[in-house]
């Protein structure tokens, strides 16, 4: 199986009780083997042409999806990459690797830019930006919120009908002409304006979280939502109001941030490519076989629903936007990787709901406070994203604060960065942080004795086979997550 990790069923599709038409998928591979023979290139060629329609920020993920055979063609690449592309080119991903990838990152690319907004700028900043990167102040109640949202959205739409339709594929960036970056054909699962709330909410979040600092290098008046100056408070607001307010830490095959599709050929159809990330997990099955498996998204998923109208969806991680804080969810509709309720993700057991969501929002502020500006001070690149924890580990490490237990893997939080992570929360405390003393507690506690998987013994092998399951789906078109379903059973 190891030519082709990330192979499809090829009965997998959508549920069709609603009536709706399966997807029509197609694997990376196929894509890529029927564009190259459709425009008559070679691997070379074709991959050279690939890479330079996507910014140099996406490709260490793309190189890492790319099937082996592929990944192994030479290609042009900026310099300070391809002693990593090597590195990958010849193997999978692991444990140990993604490691040794977030330590180094800082020296693999160039020094961050001064102009460019740091961590803290970005979890602090009191405006967001609407789909044309306009600055938009952030509101300060519901209210505010809703007709801010209605307004833009239809501003937004008014701004599309005058702009026109043109080309599908003139307005999406394509892999050589032939792959289009994005999941062309697909809706979205919220409407524009419940997206636009998302956007709107996740920075008040936030901001709120920022309170914590009183320092003159802040503003000195805290921002206030609802007459609130703090997530858990602002939940118990909502809760009175009769919303519905619920945590639940989920994961998912990761894809960062990058979708794919295929236009059939003499049709108007479309094919969906699923991308994911295969890796080495570093343990054995019973039959001394090394586990393979997808590496999650994971993240602490907020739900806050209204008495009317649609969810608030909001996502908490370490993430690739620069900072450790809140995201909007604003999915579209994949059914192969972001359903909900068919098992393409995942949720741990325990739902966050009263004290503990309260818990939960504490670690979040008091994780964006220390986690930012440890990136903003030591000047990280992409917010010290994998050096200070990829997405798994800040959600495995708020996890593992309210729960006592993290059921998250792979981590390969470092032991460095613990120490300077618990380093700038003792600094911050010092100086202008006002935290709640038992997320302080909860937090250091979590640094110590949260699981590392670059090591195992004896002792803690069966509990990271766990964790290892527990992160990956239970339903998914990829005959790799299928066979590992079928093992353990």
């Amino acid at each position: 199986m190891d030519h082709n990790l990330l192979a499809l069923s090829s009965n997998w599709g959508n549920p069709e009780s609603n009536g709706a038409s399966p997807v029509s998928l197609i694997s990376l591979e196929e894509a890529l083997e029927r564009s190259s023979l459709r425009r008559g290139i070679s691997r070379k060629d074709f991959l050279a042409e690939l890479l330079k329609d996507v910014h140099h920020q996406r490709l260490l993920p793309l190189l890492a999806m790319l099937p082996r055979g592929w990944r192994q063609s030479p290609a042009e690449l900026p310099e300070r990459l391809r002693g990593l592309a090597s590195m990958i080119g010849d193997g999978l991903m692991s444990p140990l690797l993604l490691a040794a990838f977030a330590d180094d990152l800082q020296h693999l690319l160039p020094s961050r830019q001064g102009s460019s907004s740091s961590a803290l700028d970005l979890w602090c900043q009191r405006f967001y930006k609407d789909s044309y990167s306009n600055q938009c102040p952030l509101p300060n109640g519901l209210d505010a919120m809703m007709s801010q949202a209605f307004a833009l959205t239809r501003q937004t739409e008014n701004k599309q009908s005058e702009a026109g339709t043109g080309s599908a594929l003139g307005r999406l960036t394509s892999f050589a002409g032939e792959i289009v970056l994005s999941n062309h054909g697909l809706s979205y699962l919220q409407s524009a304006e419940a997206r636009r709330r998302n956007q709107q909410m996740a920075q008040v979040f936030n901001v709120l979280g920022s309170n914590l600092f009183l320092a003159k290098s802040f503003d000195t008046q805290p921002y206030r939502f609802e007459g609130q100056s703090s997530g858990k408070d602002l939940i118990n607001c909502l809760k009175a109001k009769g919303w519905i307010c619920l945590g639940r830490i989920r994961t998912s095959v990761a894809s960062f941030g990058l979708g794919a599709s295929t236009p059939t050929a003499g049709t108007s159809r479309w094919s969906q490519i699923p991308l994911a990330v295969p890796y080495r997990t570093g343990l054995q099955d019973l039959r001394q076989k090394e586990f393979k498996a997808l590496l999650p998204h994971a993240c602490l998923e907020m739900e806050l629903q209204p008495p009317v109208g649609e969810s608030v969806l909001l996502q908490y991680y370490q993430g690739t936007e620069g900072l450790n804080g809140w995201a909007a969810m604003n999915d579209l509709d994949r059914p192969w990787q972001n359903g909900r309720s068919n098992g393409t993700v995942k949720y741990s057991q325990t739902a966050f709901c009263d004290q503990q969501l309260a818990d939960a929002l504490d670690l979040c502020e008091l994780m964006g406070a220390i986690h930012n500006s440890e990136a903003s001070m030591e000047n990280l690149q992409m917010g010290g994203y994998g050096a200070i924890g990829f997405c798994i580990d800040s959600t495995a490490l708020l996890e593992q604060a309210v729960t006592g237990s993290t059921t998250l893997f792979p981590l390969t939080l470092g032991d460095l960065w613990r120490e300077r992570l618990n380093g700038k929360l003792d600094e911050l405390l010092e100086h202008n942080l006002r935290p709640n003393d038992d997320a302080v507690d909860r937090y250091k506690l979590a640094l110590e004795v949260m699981p590392q998987d670059l090591f195992h013994n004896s002792g803690d092998r069966n509990d990271a086979k766990k964790r290892l399951l527990s992160s990956q789906p239970t339903h998914s078109p990829f005959l790799l997550i299928q066979d590992l379903n079928q093992e353990v059973s």
